[in-house]
């Protein structure tokens, strides 16, 4: 499969964009109002990674399908190494980390139940809104990654062009916005604010995010055009803007999918023109750490803040600017450990499983392998 260095540099500024939205909430920080606003934005970080995830699984998928003989198989054997190894070490961490020095409102260690480990061990922890974040910092986004997994064989079975892609946008979107209305109208707790970052955090709020993704795939890799959308599908669509114009609501277009959109377009441009200050080799390797520097990051501000080193100078915009500097390096130098020793290795070895086992099916044709299984 071609390396395309466009969306290496796009994980690098989804991770850094991700540091600078954390950076602001640790230590002392007093920005002006208008940069306060574009650092929260690197929120939506998450969003780049989702797509740029969904283009790229697409991509590969595809490319698999024509050349292995169980590339469904494959596929989960290949995510699973490639997300749960450095996860894990994560729980096992910021297990550690949570319970160190900290204490809870009755003045005994913080303590997780072993429902909650183990939910977050299947990735399924995003479905209580008391552990989607909990015991990982940011874990929230690995689980909905994780679910997103587990539909991409049927959605590339399903979806063959950009005007299915687009109508699974939309199907996506109206999904969330009825749910979103049930749940707003009856919520499942009585902590509103607990709730409110629940429905925006969980699978089907960042599903037409993904979709965004897959829509990018037919256009950069298959050649679509937006004008091969067909009339009724523009003509749905063009319904939910002025529906959401002109109500004043955001109920259906929040504000990270209008990101998502965004990004599509800034995926399209440095396809095309991959301008150097955006796709550089710093950046795009910043980006192939970028997972274990997702994880990584939330240590290193524990440890800063622990030992009081998070703040620097009075000077508000000096001061978040140095915190990012020396928050970003060390992450970089951690998570280049963590990339080298357990995300390559782990890569390497659920290759290895399924190079056996293509080997293994290739020697034993289905039948004949069935046969082989049955007599032994």
């Amino acid at each position: 499969m071609k390396k395309l260095d466009y969306i290496d540099a796009l994980r690098g500024f989804a991770i850094l964009a991700t540091i600078i939205v954390h950076t602001n909430q640790f230590g002392h920080s007093d920005l002006p109002v208008v940069l306060n606003k574009i650092v929260d934005s690197g929120a939506m970080g998450v969003q780049l990674f989702y797509i740029v995830s969904a283009f790229t699984l697409f991509l590969s998928f595809k490319s698999r399908s024509v050349k292995e003989i169980r590339p469904v198989r494959n596929f989960f054997i290949r995510r699973f190494f490639r997300i749960a190894p450095m996860f894990y070490l994560g729980i096992c961490y910021y297990l550690f980390q949570n319970t160190y020095g900290s204490w809870d409102d009755l003045g005994g260690p913080i303590s997780f139940s072993a429902a909650e480990i183990f939910s977050n061990i299947i990735f399924l922890h995003w479905l209580n809104p008391f552990w989607i974040s909990n015991l990982v910092p940011g874990g929230w986004s690995i689980g909905i990654e994780m679910t997103f997994y587990l539909i991409i064989p049927f959605l590339f079975s399903k979806i063959k062009n950009i005007n299915q892609a687009f109508n699974f946008f939309m199907v996506a979107l109206l999904l969330k916005a009825v749910l979103n209305v049930i749940f707003l109208k009856f919520p499942l707790l009585g902590d509103s604010r607990i709730w409110d970052q629940f429905l925006f955090f969980y699978f089907p709020s960042q599903l037409p995010v993904f979709a965004l993704g897959i829509i990018m795939y037919f256009i950069l890799a298959e050649g679509n055009k937006i004008t091969d959308i067909s009339g009724k599908s523009m003509l749905v669509f063009s319904i939910i803007l002025l529906v959401q114009l002109t109500s004043g609501s955001n109920l259906i277009l929040q504000k990270h999918i209008l990101f998502g959109m965004s990004f599509v377009l800034l995926s399209i441009g440095l396809s095309k023109y991959p301008y150097y200050v955006i796709v550089n080799p710093v950046i795009k390797y910043i980006g192939k750490l970028s997972f274990s520097m997702y994880l990584v990051q939330f240590s290193v501000f524990f440890w800063l803040s622990k030992f009081h080193s998070i703040d620097y100078f009075n000077n508000g915009i000096l001061n978040y600017a140095t915190r990012f500097f020396i928050v970003t390096s060390i992450t970089v130098l951690i998570a280049n450990i963590f990339y080298k020793f357990v995300e390559l290795p782990f890569q390497k070895i659920g290759k290895s499983i399924i190079d056996k086992l293509e080997n293994m099916a290739t020697k034993y044709p289905i039948a004949d392998y069935k046969q082989q299984k049955d007599t032994t």
